[in-house]
């Protein structure tokens, strides 16, 4: 595979802006008046111009190492989240888009119109840590077998590039964007998801998007997810260990002993996930965290547990991420299955996923990708990779999806 990126030399980046400018401006020459003509076969022959330069990219971002560390008066989440965020916005520069950074957690990346409405891509160059045995350093990138092994290469920061180079394809073609596409890296996904929702507090969130974090075909669905504590009341720690000894211990369903064993056609079982003794303030306390259907209300299952409560006992939600659900015809959902399908030659449907992304805290937005089917069980573990053809492939979906998504909206 060629590797040349010599556009992307530190010591030529801003020459290498200036030079994405005038390639984009020359391409946008060529095909004025010629908007009708443009195609799926466009993009994809413009996926393979830009497919080593994202390469280049991907293994330049994953070399930082943005495990969240200790915060500094300029860097939120540690100086290793900093470093990556101006990473991924120094490679925006230098493809020649126009970016900005909110507090030094969020960066943005954008192009097309000034319009109200945007979409928007989110997702994350935070990783998670880099425990275990490695058969190369997790932050010095390698390509083996076919494949770019290191951490942060499948979760997040080869899909947020590639969506990134998606928006590139369009604005090399000089495709006219119907309104504001921006790119959005978060550096909290992993450890607290609190940047975006600080990021929206003032500024509006996108009329439609995806986060590149999940699985394909484009999901439709997550489930909810709370944290409740039962304490007792006045100490009264007899009340708590016969509701444990009830409900949780010694019983072959958490759920069906609780009440709660909620089952929907569409998304499965309600699932107990963790359940935890613990001390808080001195005060013993049952903590139980549980993730449920879309299509499940948070208040008819803690109306459940509460009947299971003796007067003895409080209950307190001390996290709720509540389920996130689009229609399948609707204009987001249906544009983005059209462009996978129209790359994949293959019809899947939209599907549910049991995870949780930032389309939990950022509204109108699906997680669309990266993963295909049978890849599980790579993101968080040592010698996290992507498929080098596998990025060539999810280029290509996003960019057709990104166009499919414009042209419903216009």
């Amino acid at each position: 595979m060629s590797l040349h990126h010599a556009c992307l030399s530190p010591n030529t980046s801003s020459t290498c802006g200036g030079a994405a400018h005038d390639a984009r401006d020359a391409r946008a020459a060529e095909s004025a008046g010629a908007q009708a003509g443009f195609g799926q076969a466009q993009i994809e022959a413009e996926c393979e111009e830009v497919f080593d330069e994202l390469i280049h990219s991907i293994i330049e971002l994953c070399k930082v190492d943005s495990v969240e560390s200790e915060p500094t008066d300029t860097a939120p989440y540690g100086e290793g989240c900093l470093k990556a965020l101006q990473k991924a916005l120094s490679i925006s520069k230098d493809l020649g888009f126009a970016t900005d950074t909110f507090q030094n957690m969020v960066g943005s990346v954008a192009i097309g119109p000034d319009t109200s409405d945007y979409i928007g891509l989110v997702g994350h160059v935070d990783v998670v840590s880099a425990d275990g045995v490695w058969t190369t350093p997790p932050f010095e990138p390698d390509i083996r077998d076919g494949r770019i092994y290191a951490r942060g290469v499948l979760d997040n920061k080869g899909p947020m590039l590639t969506s990134l180079f998606a928006v590139h394809v369009l604005d090399r073609l000089g495709y006219d964007f119907p309104l504001q596409v921006k790119v959005l890296f978060g550096t909290n996904e992993e450890t607290g998801m609190e940047d975006m929702p600080t990021y929206f507090q003032s500024h509006p969130y996108p009329l439609y998007g995806w986060t590149p974090d999940c699985k394909f075909p484009v999901v439709y669905a997550e489930r909810g997810r709370f944290k409740l504590r039962i304490q007792p009341k006045n100490a009264n720690n007899e009340a708590l260990y016969t509701f444990l000894n009830s409900y949780i211990l010694n019983t072959p369903s958490k759920e069906k002993s609780l009440g709660i064993d909620y089952v929907s056609e569409e998304f499965g079982l309600n699932q107990v996930r963790k359940v935890e003794l613990k001390h808080v303030d001195d005060t013993l306390s049952l903590e139980i965290v549980d993730s449920y259907p879309a299509d499940v209300k948070l208040e008819d299952l803690l109306d459940e547990i509460k009947k299971r409560c003796s007067e003895d006992l409080t209950l307190e939600v001390l996290e709720h991420l509540e389920p996130v659900f689009f229609p399948k015809d609707s204009v987001l959902v249906s544009s983005l299955t059209r462009g996978y399908e129209m790359v994949m030659g293959v019809h899947e449907p939209p599907v549910p996923t049991t995870g949780g992304t930032y389309a939990k805290v950022v509204k109108n937005i699906v997680p669309f990708g990266p993963s295909f089917k049978g890849q599980k069980d790579i993101a968080h573990l040592p010698d996290e990779w992507m498929n080098i053809e596998d990025i060539r492939k999810i280029l290509k979906i996003y960019s057709v999806s990104l166009w499919q998504l414009c042209e419903a909206i216009r």
